[in-house]
């Protein structure tokens, strides 16, 4: 005999099967980070963005003549690009939001 599962008998079974997930929303940036002068530059600003709360993944790069990007994910619910660059910036590297750059016809 099959017996009515009650809103809250189904809330409790739902809970019981551990921490609900919900699904979160990523984000992914490129920054032009200023002041690299060497390749063990990307390594100092990648370890300062990983810091950061809610980044999940970091490239970073050094093209030559003190000038380098960062590509970031980050969970939105957790952090902004403002706390990013800042956290560059305290590493020693200034940075912003690298603009997308247009093509001519």
């Amino acid at each position: 005999m099959l017996k009515k599962i009650t809103p809250l008998l189904f809330l409790i079974a739902l809970l019981s099967q551990g921490p609900l997930v919900f699904a979160r929303e990523l984000k992914t940036v490129t920054l032009d980070v200023d002041k690299m002068t060497c390749k063990l530059c990307p390594i100092t600003v990648k370890k300062a963005l990983k810091k950061v709360d809610g980044v999940t993944e970091v490239i970073a790069k050094y093209e030559g003549d003190g000038i380098g990007w960062a590509q970031v994910t980050f969970d939105t619910d957790k952090t902004d690009v403002s706390a990013l660059t800042l956290a560059a910036e305290k590493a020693g590297y200034p940075s912003r939001l690298q603009q997308q750059r247009l093509t001519q016809p």
